[in-house]
């Protein structure tokens, strides 16, 4: 008598991974992928130079510019830095914001921190134009500090010759910009400068009355319906209705900033080492305790 043993198919396995996470994140990392491969290989990058944003862009009213520059990538490592950088903390945002709502997050983050470039760029970098998610990328990661920061004003880096090394949480992101630019010589300075305060600015509320009501992304939500309904399965859909807003935030960190358990930390909030559902309603039912809220950005 013989054995048999059923095999799963690629797409099956990678969707089995995918289901895991939000829609969003999933969605935006993927769509970026496959931009990049078309925009490199059939288009010699006709897509990155038309939709790059330039300082000229809110004078000429390009609008196309100053949101979809985040969508286009130089090369394969500026895309892969960028999303590995901007995954996580995308992920624990639109975990508690819901899936649309950071879309429209997503896009004001892009616009904000567009204006504030091309003012900047007028008077200091005329001809440099950008493309890329790491300025949203800082503009998460100084979000997740600022919720952080509500917790403990520190965090501890490591202990020696009887001293305490410590740097200020709220400002973590504006040490790894610095970081940044003194390992990638290349990189937008500038442009990560502005999605780290475009970022601050989310925190602070400075912004939120750039935000829709909830009874439009209700309003969205019920024209996606059918759309959305297909999607389970694949990726964990979060609904406006289950937001967890106002759910008190979650240290993702441990005493000590250690890599280990900070990644640990990370990826067990967003289903990463957990097993989760992927469904909305096991997906917001699954806990009751929410963690809180490149190369050149471009060219």
């Amino acid at each position: 008598m013989t054995s048999s043993t059923t095999s799963t198919s690629p797409v099956a396995q990678f969707f089995e991974i995918t289901s895991k996470y939000p829609a969003l994140t999933v969605g935006l990392t993927i769509f970026t992928f496959f931009l990049y491969i078309i925009d490199d290989f059939f288009l010699s990058f006709y897509l990155a130079h038309k939709f790059s944003l330039s300082p000229q862009s809110i004078g000429e009213f390009d609008l196309n510019r100053v949101s979809f520059y985040i969508l286009y990538h130089k090369n394969i490592l500026h895309w892969l830095f960028n999303v590995v950088t901007l995954f996580t903390p995308l992920a624990i945002f639109e975990r508690n914001h819901g899936t649309v709502h950071t879309g429209i997050t997503l896009n004001l983050l892009a616009v904000v921190t567009a204006i504030q470039y091309t003012i900047v760029g007028l008077f200091l970098y005329p001809d440099t134009s950008v493309i890329g998610l790491s300025g949203i990328a800082f503009s998460f990661l100084s979000y997740l500090a600022f919720n952080e920061s509500k917790l403990r004003k520190t965090i501890h880096l490591f202990h020696y010759n009887n001293r305490d090394y410590t740097i200020p949480t709220l400002y973590t992101p504006v040490i790894t910009l610095f970081l940044c630019l003194i390992l990638i010589p290349g990189s937008s300075f500038f442009g990560h400068l502005f999605g780290l305060t475009s970022g601050y600015l989310l925190s602070f509320g400075y912004i939120k009355f750039l935000y829709p009501p909830p009874k439009v992304v209700l309003f969205i939500e019920n024209k996606l319906s059918g759309a959305i309904a297909k999607l389970d399965g694949l990726v964990i859909f979060y609904k406006e209705e289950d937001n967890h807003r106002e759910i008190s935030y979650t240290s993702h960190f441990d005493k000590d900033l250690e890599l280990g358990s900070f990644f640990n930390s990370l990826t067990s909030s967003t289903g990463i080492t957990a097993t989760s559902t992927s469904t909305t309603t096991a997906a917001a039912t699954e806990q009751t305790t929410f963690r809180g809220d490149g190369h050149v950005l471009g060219a």
